[in-house]
């Protein structure tokens, strides 16, 4: 058995993502999704890129918007967590 793939690249070796071309509402749709499913989701922008496929501009949006529309807050430490979770975890940040 061949260590290579069909692509020729050895199988331990990453090969470039391809870029999903999707409308911001559609980005936002994924990213609200993701935090339904797993509502202690905590993510930085570096990674929402790599679990999500986007370009950093459109995570950086995508995230930021989320954020002015109340639905996710960011840390101090630059993690996007959702709003509501992170106010029953944390007293600090209940209204």
């Amino acid at each position: 058995m061949s260590a290579t793939s069909m692509s020729g690249a050895a199988w331990w070796q990453e090969e470039p993502m391809i870029q999903l071309r999707r409308s911001v509402p559609e980005w936002r749709t994924v990213v609200m999704d993701a935090y339904a499913m797993q509502p202690s989701l905590s993510l930085t922008r570096p990674q929402g890129q790599r679990l999500w496929g986007m370009d950093a501009p459109t995570c950086g949006y995508v995230l930021d918007s989320l954020v002015d529309a109340g639905v996710l807050t960011r840390t101090s430490g630059g993690h996007y967590c959702r709003a509501d979770v992170l106010r029953t975890l944390d007293p600090v940040f209940a209204m």
